[in-house]
């Protein structure tokens, strides 16, 4: 989903982007989910989860905290970032700090009352309200602890995280049947048998998040014409501000493109779709079952049809659990 950085306080939906960087970090370092909410719960109070957070708004001044986790004074990490390349703002950066620095630098002082070392708190399994407290007093030391607050918040991005990772899973399976449906030449596109092992371009995509476990199919196969409103109550969010239609930033995988009454894809990651578009075009006529040209079902680089919106699953932007697959590429 991409960050959100700046010497300014986040939006709720700001914080969740960020909060998914976070986790898709940590996550490749080997830290479990409780302990990521846990620190989560820390950084929303310290900063919003915003790497570009001075204390107070007071940007530039050293002498108080900076960045997710209020390094105070900001030259704790500050002068650690310029020595080692990173510019202040950078989260990989702060993130790298808290991962491999915190035990050298000595941040992380063991209390009677949460006796866990740091790796122990990164790979603990323990309550994310109880890891936002170890790592409260273990850590941050801070001077307004709030800490009920921090727990809540521990919960909080314990249960958005859980429900996003459990959205990501969905959306990972119904991006890969619609790739494995184009890489196959069995199924072509047809608007008449559009139900397998042919579809059109709605039905693909209905198809796909159906067998996926979504009911974008509710007893019929949906046109585009009703696409939005059946997504939508299947639980998609309408993300359509949030992107730039015409160059396709912002998108994520597994968002669907949709223009009603005429044309629908899914978007699979680096600048690609992927959709049913024409029967046997390209010349080749007939009208049999199958992919006649490759390009009745296939992927294809980014265009803009123009698109009326974009549709997300919850999940949309945290790092698929399977990784990415290999596609086909077909030029468009």
């Amino acid at each position: 989903m991409g960050w959100t950085i700046g010497n300014f306080y986040l939006t709720e939906s700001q914080m969740r982007g960020n909060a998914i960087e976070v986790y898709n970090y940590f996550t490749e370092k080997g830290w479990t989910l409780n302990a990521i909410a846990g620190i989560l719960g820390n950084m929303e109070k310290e900063s919003n989860i915003n790497p570009g957070l001075w204390q107070s708004l007071k940007e530039g001044n050293y002498s108080g905290g900076f960045g997710l986790v209020q390094w105070t004074p900001a030259t704790n990490y500050t002068n650690w970032a310029a020595a080692n390349g990173y510019s202040i703002t950078d989260p990989k950066g702060q993130l790298y700090w808290i991962d491999m620095e915190t035990v050298e630098a000595g941040q992380w002082i063991e209390t009677s009352d949460y006796n866990i070392t740091f790796w122990g708190f990164k790979t603990s399994n323990a309550a994310p309200d109880w890891l936002a407290s170890a790592f409260l007093k273990n850590f941050e030391r801070a001077g307004v602890e709030v800490e009920a607050e921090r727990r809540a918040a521990a919960t909080k991005w314990y249960n958005f995280l859980k429900k996003s990772i459990e959205g990501s899973q969905v959306i990972e399976k119904a991006v890969q049947w619609a790739i494995n449906i184009a890489n196959d030449d069995s199924h072509g596109y047809d608007q008449t048998h559009r139900d397998g092992p042919d579809y059109d371009c709605s039905s693909l995509i209905c198809w796909a998040y159906s067998n996926a476990g979504l009911n974008t199919r509710p007893g019929y196969t949906p046109a585009t014409g009703s696409m939005h409103d059946v997504f939508v109550d299947a639980g998609f969010e309408d993300v359509t501000s949030q992107i730039n239609l015409p160059t396709g930033a912002g998108l994520v995988r597994g968002d669907v493109l949709l223009k009603p009454g005429s044309h629908t894809e899914m978007y699979i990651s680096n600048s690609q779709l992927v959709g049913a578009s024409q029967n046997e075009h390209g010349g080749v006529t007939g009208g049999q079952t199958g992919d006649q040209t490759g390009e009745e079902i296939h992927v294809h680089g980014y265009y803009n049809y123009p698109w009326q919106y974009v549709l997300r699953y919850p999940g949309g932007g945290v790092a698929p659990v399977q990784g990415l697959s290999i596609v086909r590429w077909i030029p468009g």
